[in-house]
């Protein structure tokens, strides 16, 4: 398992979590993308519907039915109907609620709350010795941060 924090500086979260998703689609992998916060997860889901007239990433919620046919999934629950590899974490940083084994967990966060939170976690996780990597954006695009 591999865990990812995603330091987002120069723009909002949208563009970032469009093109973490894209690369895990065109990988053939199939992604949860979670936030506790259900407005959260229907402002992403609506966005992901509208962020390109040239691009579409197929993904859908339980409203949607066919939950394990998604190859991406919106939630704000707790779990994996569509059998995921991989899940993108917004305003969350509870991944041990999951009781999946992922290949990637993946936290995008923008705000100094959380980057108290992610720095405390990915610190714990690193003297662990658990895969981690920590992306920080810069004007020079990402960085990664030992």
């Amino acid at each position: 398992m591999e865990l990812n924090f995603y330091h987002v500086f120069d723009e909002n979260l949208f563009p970032v979590i469009i093109k973490l998703l894209e690369k895990i689609y065109n990988n053939g992998k199939h992604c949860i993308f979670y936030s506790p916060i259900e407005d959260r997860v229907k402002l992403f889901d609506k966005t992901l519907w509208t962020f390109s007239k040239d691009a579409f990433i197929p993904h859908g919620d339980k409203s949607l039915g066919f939950l394990e046919k998604q190859p991406i999934y919106f939630t704000n629950e707790i779990n994996n109907p569509n059998s995921s590899e991989n899940i993108i974490m917004v305003d969350s940083f509870d991944y041990l609620a999951w009781h999946t084994e992922f290949e990637k967990i993946i936290f995008v966060f923008e705000d100094k709350e959380q980057e108290e939170n992610a720095n405390i976690l990915f610190n714990d996780l690193k003297n662990k010795k658990v895969n981690v990597n920590y992306w920080r954006q810069s004007e020079k695009g990402w960085e990664k941060v030992n």
